[in-house]
């Protein structure tokens, strides 16, 4: 299951708990903006961290700027990349705990308690009315889990593990399909992609009718 966004220290303690354990894997964070990060664990050590576009350093000086997150964890049989610039000691040991002397990453108390907003998301993620919506063949509303799936389907495409996390995160902000595929799009590196995923999504559930 996809936790609910928890403040950033919560997450990167997860993590730090993950690396302890010696684990393999790959850990997914998906941000409050829309954002998603991954990084690869192998046996406990941290192989490379990827923000958006950015990766290693500059991802962990992406992600020391957000708030709040929710994170998944895959495990799997992780291969060292040689090639890509690795990971300085100053990123690692941030990733690694030196958050918790970082107070930008401290959140204040009343915005995590701001979680309670998860009673507002149901009624976007479960509607009755959206059934209704697809009878009528009106592609501009989501009508419920056939479409997600449809979506889903393509985005693992072009996300893998992490395109449930993603789905889930546009589906529960909005109710109309192009402003879904638009915000799953919005985590693509180039503006090539993203237009090339709306294009097969479209297709795929263009399809389904």
């Amino acid at each position: 299951m996809v936790s609910e966004f928890r403040p950033l220290i919560e997450v990167l303690r997860e993590l730090k708990a993950l690396t302890q354990k010696k684990t393999s894997g790959y850990f997914f964070i998906a941000t409050e903006s829309n954002n998603s990060s991954t990084i690869r664990l192998s046996n406990g050590k941290i192989e490379d961290v990827v923000f958006s576009r950015y990766r290693n350093d500059e991802a962990v000086q992406q992600l020391s700027k957000v708030t709040a997150a929710r994170a998944r964890f895959q495990p799997g049989a992780i291969s060292s990349t040689g090639g890509s610039a690795s990971l300085s000691e100053a990123a690692l040991q941030w990733l690694l705990g030196g958050f918790e002397k970082d107070p930008s990453v401290r959140v204040p108390a009343k915005p995590e308690a701001k979680p309670i907003t998860p009673s507002a998301a149901p009624p976007a993620s479960m509607p009755p009315a959206p059934k209704a919506t697809l009878l009528p063949s009106t592609a501009s509303k989501v009508s419920g889990p056939t479409q997600r799936e449809i979506v889903e389907g393509v985005a693992l495409n072009y996300f893998g593990p992490i395109a449930p996390l993603l789905c889930d995160e546009a589906f529960s902000s909005s109710s109309d399909i192009e402003q879904v595929l638009a915000q799953i799009a919005s985590n693509m590196s180039t503006a090539d992609e993203s237009a090339r995923f709306i294009a097969e999504a479209h297709a795929a559930l263009a399809s389904e009718k």
